[in-house]
């Protein structure tokens, strides 16, 4: 039986959503994986979505691990919810289709950068968004966006594990299809200002990396025409820094209908 869930989880104490080699702390892969073997007693491997950096939160995160447990799906979300840390949280747990796989099946990836745009920084907000004491044309920022649209060679924003491969040489393996890019300003709390993306499937550190060079357009330290530019070149050398990692969370997975992957459980 394959189990799927839709997980929650702040990200700050943890070295990321996957397992790591070496023990370089708790990821939220392996606190899910613990979870399932003091349930049912049978050591298993999690499937995550999207595989989110240290410090990295998810409000839309989706898993799947199979079993040959016969608890109901019911059943597993109220234990796996008993017995996880308060920081990682299961939102719905479904028994999936013969074929369903959380990273492989999805269809896209969505991800929020949350900005605090203040002289005065937030402490109730500071876990989970990015303080930024410099102005921001976030109009600006937005019109940049459009150049990030449509299929192409991200490789000015992150890498993939290919870049090092020296069996699949050229830029092919940076390439993705962005579906959704913008900046807008929150209508009622001006502070906040969200950077929003989806795409089919991302880079490692791309979303950072896009939003620290924005972040440079919307301090007008960088034209939209150079930021055009750089994201054509495709070339890794450039003002852009990544922003930190606590501004980020991956809000949704998109999946075939078939498969019945549905938020609002």
């Amino acid at each position: 039986m394959i189990i799927g869930c839709g997980i929650e989880y702040d990200g700050t104490e943890y070295h990321g959503f996957q397992r790591q080699r070496a023990d370089h702390g708790p990821t939220v892969q392996g606190v899910l994986e613990k979870a399932i073997a003091k349930i049912c007693g049978v050591q298993t491997t999690v499937y995550g979505a999207g595989r989110t950096d240290a410090g990295v939160h998810g409000s839309g995160q989706v898993i799947h691990f199979h079993t040959a447990s016969r608890l109901t799906s019911e059943v597993w979300l109220r234990a796996l919810n008993a017995v996880l840390p308060g920081t990682v949280v299961v939102r719905w747990a479904s028994e999936m289709p013969q074929g369903f796989h959380a990273r492989y099946s999805a269809q896209s990836r969505s991800y929020r950068y949350t900005i605090w745009n203040a002289n005065i920084p937030t402490a109730l907000r500071a876990r989970y968004t990015y303080h930024c004491a410099r102005t921001l044309d976030v109009a600006l920022m937005d019109e940049a966006c459009r150049f990030l649209l449509g299929r192409k060679d991200f490789g000015a924003f992150g890498h993939s594990p290919d870049d090092s491969n020296p069996q699949k040489p050229g830029p092919h393996h940076c390439i993705r299809t962005m579906l959704e890019a913008r900046c807008l300003r929150d209508s009622q709390q001006t502070e906040l200002v969200y950077c929003d993306f989806t795409a089919d499937a991302f880079l490692t550190g791309q979303v950072r990396r896009m939003v620290g060079t924005l972040l440079l357009v919307g301090q007008q330290r960088l034209s939209v025409e150079a930021f055009a530019d750089i994201v054509q070149r495709a070339e890794k050398t450039h003002p852009g820094s990544a922003a930190p990692s606590h501004g980020l969370c991956l809000v949704r997975v998109e999946y075939p209908e078939k498969f019945g992957v549905n938020w609002t459980k």
